[in-house]
C-alpha cells in the first residue's frame, strides 16, 4: 500500500471521478470479472454494454462498495474506495440497482426522501431542503403522482421511476445505474435517457450506466464500455465501438450499422429478416424505382418474398444504394449529385428489360433523377407492369409538373396502386398465392 499517494494524486490530476484497477470479483466460487480496468472521468456520460451474464451488475456493485472485490482497486475521488465511511460513499455516489425491495408499507415519497439519508441521518428529521430535492427528484422522473401510493402497489414502470428520483435525490456528483429502462415504455426509456443526459450537460452529473438498447446507448452516451465474460473487450466512441465486427463477437449478432442522420451516431439494423435468395428464390425480376432512403422497406419487402431484385438509378452515397448493396440487390449507380448520365441510362433501360415489373416507391423527383420515371414510362410501353406507391406525387413533383404528368400516364396505362411493400408483394404474385 506504499504507493497509495502517489496513486491518489495522479488521479487527482487526471480529473477520474471513479477508477477501477485489475477487479476480479464474484460470488462464492463463482468468478464473474477477470482483471477489470476502467476510468471514468468527471463529467462523462459513458454507457456499459455486454450480453446477459457478462458481468455489467457484479461491475456497478464493485464500484458502488456493495460488493467487495477479491482482488483489485477502486479509487472514488482519489481515495481508495474500501477506505470512506458508508456515509461519505453515500455522498458522492448514488447507486440504482436493477431491482429493489423496500420495505413493507414504505409510501413511494418516502422511498425517494431515503435518497436524502446521508445528510439527515437514519433518526434526523428531514429539512425544506430535504423536502425540496425529494419533489424535484419525482417530478424529473414523472411519479410525483404516486407520492402517496404504497410501494409494493406501483407497477414496474412506475416502481423504476421512483427509484431513480431517489438516486437524483442523493444530490451525488456521481450516478451508477444499472439497466434503468428496465419496465419502462418506450416514452419513459427516451424521457430517462434524456433527462440523464440533460443533468450531465447542465449540472455536470457524471453518468455510468449499464443498459441493453444499444441504439439507445448510441444515441445519448459520449463513450460506451463494452463487457463480455467478465472482461472489457471494447471502449471508445460509439462510432468506434458500435461495428458489425463487434456485435458479432459481443452479441452474436448478426446486423447492420447505419448512421442516424439526425445525429451521427451509429444505429444497429438486424438482419434477421432477411431471407437469403439462394435458398427461396421464385426466379422471377423486378425493379424498383427509390432513392433517398424511400426504396428500403420496398426491396427487403421483394427479397424476403424471393424475388431477384434490382435498383436505380441511384447516386453512389445514398442511403437506398447502401442497403441495395446490403441485400445483394444489383443496383445502377451514378456519381453522387450529378444528373443521370446517357450511360447510366443505357444500363437501367437494360436492366429494366429483363424486369418482369417496375415498382415505383415514394420518391420525390427532380431533374436530377427524373430519367429514372421517364424509363420506367418507356418500359410500360413495351409491356412492363408498373406498380406505383399510392401517396400525393404532387408533393414530390421537383420537376415543374412533369412528374404529375408522368404518373397521370402511367395510371391511364394500368399502373397498379400499392400502399406498402406487402401489397406490392401481394400484387406480383400468382393468382393463388400470397408471395
Amino acid at each position: 500500500m506504499e504507493h497509495d499517494f502517489g496513486e491518489v494524486n495522479r488521479v487527482i490530476m487526471e480529473g477520474d471521478i471513479i477508477r477501477a484497477e485489475d477487479i476480479w470479483a464474484g460470488y462464492g466460487d463463482r468468478v464473474v470479472l477477470k482483471g477489470v480496468n476502467l476510468k471514468i472521468a468527471r463529467g462523462e456520460f459513458v454507457g456499459l454494454l455486454g450480453p446477459n451474464g457478462s458481468g455489467k451488475s457484479t461491475l456497478l456493485r464493485v464500484l458502488s462498495g456493495v460488493l467487495k472485490p477479491s482482488r483489485g482497486r477502486v479509487w472514488l475521488d482519489g481515495q481508495p474506495l474500501h477506505r470512506l465511511h458508508a456515509k461519505d460513499v453515500a455522498k458522492r455516489l448514488a447507486f440504482v440497482p436493477q431491482r429493489e425491495e423496500v420495505a413493507f408499507g414504505f409510501t413511494a415519497w418516502q422511498v425517494v426522501l431515503l435518497g436524502r439519508a446521508p445528510y439527515i441521518g437514519w433518526w434526523g428529521k428531514e429539512c425544506a431542503d430535504d423536502v425540496r430535492a425529494t419533489q424535484q427528484a419525482m417530478e424529473r422522473t414523472d411519479c410525483l403522482s404516486v407520492a402517496e401510493r404504497a410501494f409494493g402497489t406501483l407497477s414496474g414502470g412506475e416502481r423504476q421511476r421512483v427509484v431513480l428520483a431517489r438516486g437524483l435525490a442523493q444530490a451525488t456528483p456521481l450516478l451508477l445505474l444499472d439497466e434503468p429502462l428496465t419496465h419502462l415504455d418506450v416514452t419513459h426509456q427516451v424521457g430517462t435517457l434524456s433527462l440523464l443526459r440533460q443533468l450531465n450537460r447542465e449540472e455536470g452529473l457524471t453518468v455510468l450506466a449499464a443498459l441493453h438498447d444499444i441504439n439507445l446507448a448510441s444515441e445519448f452516451c459520449d463513450r460506451l464500455l463494452v463487457l463480455r465474460q467478465g472482461q472489457v473487450v471494447a471502449e471508445g466512441t460509439p462510432s468506434q465501438v458500435v461495428t458489425p465486427k463487434l456485435l458479432a463477437r459481443v452479441f452474436g449478432l448478426d446486423a447492420w450499422v447505419r448512421v442516424n442522420p439526425a445525429t451521427g451516431r451509429p444505429h444497429v439494423l438486424p438482419r434477421t429478416l432477411q431471407v437469403l435468395e439462394s435458398q427461396t428464390g421464385n426466379g422471377r425480376r423486378v425493379h424498383v424505382v427509390c432513392g433517398g432512403g424511400t426504396g428500403s422497406a420496398w426491396m427487403g419487402a421483394l427479397v424476403r418474398a424471393g424475388w431477384q431484385v434490382s435498383a436505380g438509378v441511384l447516386h453512389l452515397l445514398d442511403s437506398d444504394e447502401e442497403v441495395a448493396r446490403e441485400l445483394g440487390v444489383e443496383v445502377v449507380t451514378e456519381a453522387p449529385f450529378t444528373p443521370i448520365s446517357a450511360e447510366s441510362l443505357s444500363l437501367l433501360q437494360e436492366v429494366l428489360a429483363k424486369a418482369e415489373a417496375i415498382v415505383v416507391a415514394p420518391v420525390a423527383f427532380g431533374y436530377g433523377n427524373l430519367a429514372n420515371l421517364q424509363a420506367t414510362e418507356e418500359a410500360q410501353r413495351a409491356g412492363k407492369r408498373v406498380l406505383l406507391a399510392e401517396c400525393n406525387w404532387h408533393e414530390r413533383d421537383f420537376a415543374g409538373g412533369q412528374v404529375t404528368e408522368l404518373v397521370g400516364r402511367l395510371k391511364a396505362n394500368g399502373a397498379v396502386l400499392v400502399r406498402t411493400p406487402e401489397e406490392a408483394v401481394a400484387a406480383l404474385a400468382p393468382d393463388g398465392q400470397t408471395g
